[in-house]
């Protein structure tokens, strides 16, 4: 994600929030001009200091540094994941029943 594109996230969250630059700044402890850096794109906050954005807008952490297309990928491979567990969970049952006296 191009630091533009994480300057925008972050102006979106604080406009969500009601907040000016200098409110955010005052959660995050930074300077006023610092936020605005950021949402210009000249500048983008570490991750930790992301972190602290993420807590102080109600944001998850993904929000900022996961493109919608990355997104929507991570939560598709994850699905797969759990579908694939479930099957396994599945076979696992049935052959614990076919144990089971009749």
């Amino acid at each position: 994600m191009a630091k533009g594109e994480v300057g925008e996230r972050i102006r979106e969250a604080r406009a969500d929030k009601g907040w000016k630059q200098k409110h955010l700044a005052a959660e995050v402890e930074v300077e006023p001009i610092t936020v605005s850096r950021w949402e210009r794109g000249a500048t983008t906050p570490d991750l930790d200091v992301l972190r602290l954005v993420a807590e102080a807008t109600d944001k998850p952490l993904s929000y900022f540094v996961s493109s919608g297309a990355e997104a929507r990928t991570e939560l598709g491979t994850r699905v797969d994941r759990l579908e694939q567990s479930f099957a396994r969970l599945e076979q696992k049952l049935d052959a614990l029943l076919d144990r089971l006296p009749q």
